[in-house]
């Protein structure tokens, strides 16, 4: 009887960890920018708005690690949540993308990661997901893409799925006319 119960509770937990929904991977553009200074521009008053709104939304999701380039726009989209949760920002670069993704799914934790509308989705596509939209508008800077990664096979391979949701004030719909101010990447 006892052999019974331990394969019993052995059984449950493995049927625990099967259904776990893993560690999220939180992939986002920048908030609204400004157009100054032309080469790095600070977030609006309305990005400042949406940073906050991000960092209310993932303040309790368990994150180990935010990540930014290093414009001002993408760290000040991350630097509310990291004042308030005590992580810190850390910087990746562009050109490093592949290593940088490997670098996310071998942590085996929970992150933040702001990026621009040129490469969030062309992220999400190297790590083999198939996001709704082909591109991010200019004026479109609402998405949220959560990618849930489940451990299979060892360390021999991921499960990802890619779930699609938005935070904060809506944006605008395609093609509404885009603002100055939201005409650099």
């Amino acid at each position: 009887m006892r052999i019974v119960t331990v394969f019993a509770a052995v059984c449950v937990v493995v049927m625990m960890q099967a259904c776990s929904t893993g560690h999220r991977i939180y992939f986002v553009r920048h908030a609204e920018k400004s157009t100054q200074p032309a080469r790095d521009p600070d977030l609006t008053e309305p990005g400042m708005q949406r940073a906050e709104s991000l960092s209310r939304l993932l303040k309790s999701r368990d994150l180990g690690s935010i990540y930014s380039t290093d414009t001002r726009r993408t760290r000040q989209t991350a630097e509310p949540l990291s004042r308030r949760t005590g992580v810190p920002v850390t910087l990746y670069s562009n050109d490093t993308t592949q290593r940088f993704l490997y670098h996310l799914l071998d942590r085996e934790q929970s992150a933040l990661v702001v990026g621009h509308s040129n490469t969030v989705l062309s992220m999400l596509k190297a790590l083999g997901l198939n996001p709704s939209i082909r591109e991010i508008p200019d004026n479109d800077y609402d998405n949220l893409f959560i990618v849930i990664q489940r451990q299979r096979n060892g360390r021999a391979g991921y499960q990802l799925q890619l779930k699609e949701r938005t935070y904060g004030r809506k944006s605008p719909a395609p093609g509404t006319p885009v603002s100055p101010a939201s005409m650099m990447k």
